[in-house]
């Protein structure tokens, strides 16, 4: 289990760095009930992540069952697709990065996060964690990856289980820490981290693309062997 579980570590890592969500947890605990509305927002993006790897993982998982050289090759083809859409998005994010002294545009999201009701929030963080161009490619890739890896259903649930903590460690990390320092002492540093993001979410996700593009075309290009 723990080389497959290897093999998705960059796909969950993408998913946990992405800017936006990031700074929607940092948004949220700053907000009245910080606790109540981390842990519903924190609710949604894990209900998601889980059910979306889970399902990619079970369909993949019943195609390698069948024809397993088909489906380990189409999921090469997958992340070989995956990796040169990266790779056009990191140049399409450079070519569009903000002049030098001009600040990022601020997205549009930022602002109404604080006002959301719990409610809200749960389905704020499934659509932080799947109405994203970057996250649902992730996803598919690691889900496949974990699907065609011929694992047990034991070590499947186990494996699915790891990514998503992992792509999680970015949403549960800040809420666990407002938990346990308290919203005041935590206050300076989340209002630090939220400028900090929004002055450099082109950058983060320039790198982050160019890193992920790297990875997929590498292991997609087993396709090959």
């Amino acid at each position: 289990m723990w080389p497959v579980v290897g093999a998705v570590l960059p796909q969950a890592m993408a998913i946990a760095l992405s800017p936006v969500p990031v700074i929607c947890i940092v948004l949220v605990l700053m907000s009245d009930r910080p606790v109540r509305a981390g842990l519903s927002f924190a609710v949604g993006w894990l209900g998601a992540l889980t059910i979306a790897i889970g399902l990619v993982v079970w369909l993949t998982d019943e195609v390698a069952d069948d024809n397993d050289k088909v489906a380990r090759d189409g999921v090469d083809v997958f992340q070989l697709a995956v990796g040169v859409l990266f790779a056009v998005l990191a140049v399409r994010y450079w070519r569009k990065r903000p002049a030098p002294g001009t600040p990022a545009p601020r997205p549009a999201i930022v602002d109404r996060v604080p006002l959301l009701s719990p409610p809200a929030l749960v389905v704020t963080g499934a659509a932080a964690a799947l109405a994203n161009l970057k996250n649902l490619p992730l996803i598919l890739s690691a889900g496949s990856q974990l699907g065609t890896a011929g694992l047990s259903s034991g070590s499947l649930i186990g494996a699915v289980a790891i990514t998503v903590a992992v792509a999680s460690f970015s949403v549960l990390g800040p809420l666990a820490a407002v938990a346990v320092t308290g919203p005041e002492r935590s206050a300076r540093a989340l209002k630090s981290l939220e400028a900090w993001l929004l002055a450099n979410l082109n950058t983060i996700t320039i790198v982050v693309l160019t890193i992920l593009a790297t990875v997929l075309i590498g292991q997609g290009l087993d396709l090959f062997r």
